[in-house]
C-alpha cells in the first residue's frame, strides 16, 4: 500500500468518530455520508458529527463507524495526493478497477480491501489484478 494510504488510515484510527463524521459531512454532504454508512436517515451524519456532550450527538453503530472510517481513510489519501474534488469524484464514480461499481457503494457493502487496493492503484497510478 502507498505511504499516503497507510498514513491516512493511521491518522483516521487516531480520530474520534465524531471528527471523522464531521470531516466527511463537510466534504461529501449528508446524503452521500449517510449512504456510505448505510444509514436510512440523511440527518444522522450531522448527529454523529456533533461532539459528545452536545444534545444533538448520536453515536453510530460499530458497523457504520467502520464504514465512515474506511471512507475517510480513502478520501484523505486521495485528497492528499490530488485534491478534495478529485477525491469526491473518485468515490462516487463508476470505477473500472472495481468492475464498474463505485467505491462508495463498496464501502457501504463493507468491501474495504477492494476499495483500498483501487485507491492505492489510483494514487500510485498503477494497475492491479
Amino acid at each position: 500500500m502507498s505511504d499516503l494510504l497507510v498514513k491516512a488510515a493511521d491518522d483516521t484510527a487516531r480520530m474520534d468518530t465524531h471528527e471523522v463524521a464531521a470531516y466527511l459531512l463537510a466534504r461529501l454532504g449528508p446524503t452521500l455520508t449517510a449512504y456510505i454508512a448505510a444509514s436510512k436517515s440523511r440527518a444522522m451524519p450531522a448527529r454523529w458529527a456533533a461532539p459528545p456532550g452536545d444534545r444533538a450527538h448520536a453515536e453510530p453503530s460499530d458497523e457504520k463507524a467502520r464504514r465512515l472510517k474506511a471512507a475517510h481513510a480513502v478520501f484523505r489519501s486521495i485528497e492528499d495526493a490530488e485534491n478534495d474534488q478529485v477525491a469526491r469524484s473518485w468515490l462516487i464514480s463508476a470505477n473500472p478497477r472495481l468492475d464498474g461499481v463505485t467505491p462508495a457503494a463498496l464501502v457501504r457493502e463493507d468491501e474495504f480491501s477492494a476499495v483500498y487496493r483501487a485507491a492505492d492503484a489510483f494514487i500510485t497510478d498503477t494497475y492491479f489484478s
